[in-house]
């Protein structure tokens, strides 16, 4: 008898049966749990026109535009309605601006930008991320689970020469469904945590996010955490094209009800 296929579905079973809420660490016997988190993103944003299938003519909003990195903030909630089984939603708020006299020569949104124009930017909105989390693995030493939901950037960027009269706008905001995992292990006073989700949806845009974090755990209910979050994403809108990557370490604080 093949004992492989076996084990397998035992491990499946095991994994999927009810999971009383004691069985789990202390610290995941909760039914709302919010999160504060600074982020200090390094930004990377391109702006572009594509013709006829071809994306060029990139501006670069950082190098071209004078955009400066600038602190914003996280805000995660989560919902578990069943042991390992959770309603996930998060909100960071993207508020860039740059003015500058370009240095080079720019045809971008259909607009011409001669060199050493004044050129005022930005890039706005707010990104949300929401999903349905199911952890196929629980422990008392932690979890591991997949996620299934969708992330929509609300928002766009813009770029005018204000002497000129001029001003063109772009806003891609196609909703993204994204496929993940993550997984947390709890090791005394300290939890470790990963995730990754994204997807793509062809041409019109993808989207991809990783977080990486530790936290102290202050209290069953209380944690003090840090870490390092990375979102990249891109989106279309008729011929015009939008880039985003934002990466940067994360600090906060962790409330669990």
């Amino acid at each position: 008898m093949n004992r492989v296929p076996v084990l397998g579905i035992l491990a499946l079973v095991l994994a999927a049966r009810p999971v009383l809420a004691s069985e789990l660490p202390k610290e995941e016997q909760y039914k709302l749990r919010g999160e504060y988190l600074e982020w200090r993103p390094t930004l990377s944003s391109q702006l572009g026109a594509t013709i006829s299938g071809i994306t060029g003519n990139f501006v670069d909003l950082e190098d071209d535009l004078g955009v400066l990195d600038k602190r914003t903030y996280q805000i995660r909630a989560a919902l578990q309605f069943a042991p390992g089984h959770k309603l996930r939603f998060s909100y960071t708020p993207v508020d860039y601006t740059g003015d500058v006299r370009i240095g080079r020569t720019v045809t971008i949104l259909g607009q011409t930008f001669d060199f050493s124009t004044q050129v005022v930017s930005s890039l706005k909105g707010e990104l949300y991320f929401g999903a349905y989390e199911f952890d196929i693995v629980k422990t008392r030493a932690g979890y591991f689970g997949l996620l299934l939901g969708a992330q929509y950037f609300d928002g766009g960027a813009a770029i005018a020469a204000p002497q000129l009269h001029i001003s063109e706008e772009i806003a891609p905001t196609v909703p993204i469904p994204v496929v993940g995992a993550t997984a947390r292990g709890y090791l005394g006073k300290l939890s470790f945590e990963g995730e990754f989700s994204g997807l793509t949806i062809g041409e019109r845009g993808h989207a991809y996010e990783l977080n990486l974090g530790a936290r102290f755990h202050v209290a069953q209910k209380l944690a003090a955490t840090g870490g390092y979050r990375l979102v990249k994403a891109q989106g279309h809108d008729g011929t015009d094209f939008l880039s985003l990557r934002m990466g940067g370490f994360t600090f906060g604080l962790e409330l669990s009800l």
